[in-house]
């Protein structure tokens, strides 16, 4: 059942990948009008949608804006200057007809200009370079010495990365291993003893994809992908930019889980043991004194808790392939 879904999430994306390039350059005239008016029709949905977040921010007391609703009116206030012309134009008669011939001699200032295929093409070649550097994070990981204890399930790991890197045909290896390999990334990657440089790397690709994850299990569905993407572009990319020096260790653990990667119980137990007694050690307290966890740590737990079967149970509606499977074959499943 996995190799099967593999496979067919793998298939749409290279016939996806391989359409959506050549669109453009080999369709007709009228798929070319087709593809203007749906995206059109996409960029006016999102435009609309936007409008009304914006009018509830603006209902807000404005000293309780977060940074979030100031990106999203900045957003919006750039959406109506790039996407109202052309949506009053549909509201003309007879002249409203001329704004697809007139999208199409100036695409950029569709209001879909964020969501263009050729723009999904790039971001998906993008990734691929991007994930790569989880790989070679890896293998110069493995190159050093750990307590066996530490990196349980890590060397199996490992050695699947080196034998797919060192194959001729990455997807076919991928595919004739997935009964024996998955098993490895549904149990867990121990991110929690994983060295702080390399939680970084992998912050630098879990954008990217989880994107792609959720683009596989989802079948395409651009409206849905493109609010998503939006969302974690605001959520992650503008607040972990800024802030990304500043997070301590169990916060990058927990965002990356946020993200849907996957985290054991134990191994939550073991990141919030360890901010716990950073939390003792700041107030010059002694390790020897016995470690209760805060009101707030385990609010974190609880949290962290309920979006993994939130996740979970949303995956599993759909096929049986864990998230963070797919979010760490994604780079290999891409060809460059």
């Amino acid at each position: 059942m996995q190799n099967l879904c593999v496979f067919k999430s793998s298939k749409i994306l290279h016939t996806n990948i391989h359409s959506l390039s050549s669109l453009r350059e080999k369709g007709s005239f009228l798929s070319r009008i087709r593809y203007v008016l749906n995206h059109y029709w996409i960029g006016s949905k999102l435009l609309y949608d936007n409008y009304k977040t914006a009018r509830e921010i603006r209902k807000k007391d404005v000293n309780s804006l977060t940074r979030l609703d100031y990106l999203t009116l900045e957003q919006y206030r750039y959406d109506i200057r790039i996407g109202a012309p052309f949506v009053l134009l549909f509201a003309m008669p007879i002249i409203g007809y001329s704004a697809p011939l007139l999208a199409l001699i100036a695409p950029k200032y569709l209001p879909s200009t964020l969501i263009m295929p050729k723009q999904k093409v790039e971001f998906l070649k993008d990734d691929a370079n991007v994930s790569s550097s989880i790989i070679d994070s890896l293998i110069k990981l493995s190159k050093r010495q750990y307590d066996s204890e530490k990196i349980h399930d890590f060397i199996s790991i490992i050695q699947f990365i080196n034998k797919i890197s060192s194959a001729n045909d990455r997807f076919e290896s991928i595919m004739s291993s997935i009964e024996e390999t998955s098993s490895l990334f549904n149990r867990n990657l121990n991110l929690s003893s994983i060295e702080r440089q390399h939680l970084l790397l992998v912050h630098q690709s879990i954008l990217h994809s989880s994107f792609i994850s959720k683009y596989l299990l989802n079948n395409y569905s651009i409206i849905k992908q493109i609010e998503n993407w939006q969302n974690r572009i605001f959520n992650d990319d503008q607040i972990l930019i800024k802030n990304i020096n500043k997070l301590s260790r169990y916060e990058l653990v927990l965002s990356l889980y946020s993200r849907g990667i996957y985290l054991h119980l134990n191994e939550m137990a073991n990141v919030l043991k360890y901010e716990q007694i950073n939390h003792f050690n700041r107030i010059e307290k002694k390790k020897t004194e016995i470690i209760e966890l805060s009101e707030n740590i385990l609010n974190d737990w609880k949290q962290i808790l309920y979006q993994w079967i939130k996740i979970h149970k949303s995956i599993s509606k759909r096929n049986q392939i864990s998230t963070s499977f797919l979010v760490h074959i994604g780079p290999l499943l891409t060809k460059k």
